[in-house]
């Protein structure tokens, strides 16, 4: 640019109106979220959200203010933002450092635009940063990472003289991350620990409202089927890349509240955590077979004696509870320490006190704690029969039936992903707590959903095993 020549930042920016309007959002909230389908613009805006922000922080009398680009490694971040800023960036706004002495791989402005200096980094280790002060912190693809990382970046926003600190997020749905960014910025639900919760504001970016989106490829979206058509064009987040339950559907599996008949057997299925969170799911076996997830428990932070006082506080004192299926890690001792109780001990036995001191004329004792079958991809794959939809008359049902209540449930479970290295398996980074206490669950029941043949295969191998175990080769009775 010229002497003589100006240029408004609007021009600069060349924001499309959904990125205008994440802009906006910015200006007013902490913690901004642009996201959703693939091909919105959200690796540009983020890149140039940054240097308007800067620039405007100049203009108020803020001079070398510093904020931080991450993505999850090096090669992502060369790939989405150091080699578009090398061609988008003008060679008068500022230069790009691919190892400045004082910081790095960088971007700095020019002194007339203030100096401000954009440092690149990747998250493949977040505690490098402890000690990083940011006015900004922007994070590509923030899906990609755990809430840990998004709590360890927050601490870093801090700048001198600077109010309006921002957390700028951008992302498509999906990765380990799904489940907690779509909770705080599309669902609102907060821990109570959550100070600023009127700060996030999300801006749902689409394919189609990118102006320079290639028209074919616009197109190619379009021609997807149904359900990837509404993950990468309309940026679902119920259905998206990668996930791993792909028969989830809301409509299918979630019902509204019913009075359960008192005749329905129940039972209880639990994934334990200390500082991560238990899951505790209370289910209901109707006469067809179908499971009905009722009620829940989500928490962080309870010893076995709280979980025994919330698990007595949960169930009414007439409702029957069979069995609880429990995690086998609950029944191991502490390394070298055979002699404490294990903590299905401390569990079951505080259960049993709670429930003769609130009844001590029926001595009632605590439902049986059983070991959970942990077999992992078996369980998945149990589990999925029980998501299998299936025609029913007019309607579409599945075996598995999850009360609305059950919201940390709706919340989490959808959001389970693919591990990396084997398929097959869950993503055990993510919030995995629900789908290891449903997997549970399933385990300990019969196999649903048999078809005749199925049934008849069953009897067979029944059959047959009987026959080794009574006299190998001899005929029986049975084939008489």
């Amino acid at each position: 640019m010229t002497t003589n020549e100006t240029i408004h930042l609007k021009d600069l920016l060349n924001f499309s109106p959904k990125q205008d309007e994440a802009r906006k959002a910015a200006f007013k909230n902490r913690y901004v979220l642009y996201g959703g389908a693939m091909a919105g613009g959200k690796s540009y805006w983020l890149r140039w959200m940054l240097v308007c922000l800067l620039i405007r922080w100049a203009s108020k009398g803020h001079k070398a203010v510093e904020v931080g680009l991450f993505c999850e490694d090096y090669p992502t971040l060369k790939d989405r933002q150091l080699s578009k800023i090398g061609a988008e960036f003008p060679s008068w706004l500022g230069q790009l450092h691919g190892d400045h002495a004082q910081h790095g791989r960088c971007y700095i402005l020019a002194e007339e635009y203030g100096g401000g200096i954009i440092k690149f980094r990747n998250l493949d280790d977040p505690s490098k940063y402890q000690s990083a002060e940011f006015a900004a912190i922007a994070v590509d693809e923030l899906t990609k990472n755990t809430r840990d990382v998004f709590d360890d970046l927050r601490n870093r926003l801090r700048w001198p003289g600077i109010t309006d600190i921002r957390f700028l997020g951008a992302t498509n749905p999906g990765g380990i991350g799904h489940a907690w960014v779509k909770k705080a910025w599309l669902d609102k639900l907060f821990d109570e620990n959550e100070t600023e919760p009127e700060e996030f504001a999300y801006v749902r970016a689409l394919a189609s409202d990118n102006p320079h989106i290639d028209k074919s490829y616009l197109k190619q979206l379009e021609s997807l089927p149904p359900d990837k058509r509404k993950a990468y064009l309309e940026g679902d987040w119920d259905i998206f890349k990668g996930q791993y339950f792909t028969e989830w559907r809301r409509e299918i599996h979630v019902c509204a509240p019913f009075e359960l008949p008192d005749d329905w057997r129940r039972f209880v299925a639990m994934d334990y955590g200390l500082f991560a969170p238990i899951s505790m799911g209370w289910y209901a076996i109707a006469p067809d077979g179908r499971l009905y997830r009722y009620r829940e428990l989500y928490k962080t932070g309870l010893t076995f004696s709280a979980l025994a006082e919330a698990y007595v506080a949960h169930t009414p004192p007439g409702e029957r509870v069979e069995y609880i299926v429990a995690d086998p890690a609950i029944w191991k001792h502490e390394a070298g320490n055979s002699a404490a109780l294990t903590g299905a001990e401390i569990l079951g036995g505080r259960i049993d006190e709670l429930l003769k001191s609130h009844n001590p004329q029926k001595a009632l004792k605590a439902p049986p704690l059983i070991k959970a079958d942990n077999t992992r991809v078996v369980g998945w794959q149990a589990l999925r029969e029980y998501l299998r939809p299936y025609q029913v008359e007019q309607e579409v049902v599945a075996k598995l039936q999850v009360f609305s209540t059950c919201s940390e449930f709706i919340r989490t479970f959808p959001s389970l992903i693919h591990d990396e290295h084997n398929p097959e398996d869950v993503d055990s980074d993510g919030e995995d707590h629900a789908g290891d206490e449903v997997r549970y669950a399933v385990m300990s029941r019969p196999k649903p959903g048999l078809t005749q043949a199925e049934r008849d295969t069953a009897v067979f191998n029944k059959a047959m095993k009987e026959k080794r175990r009574i006299g190998g080769g001899r005929k029986t009775a049975f084939y008489d």
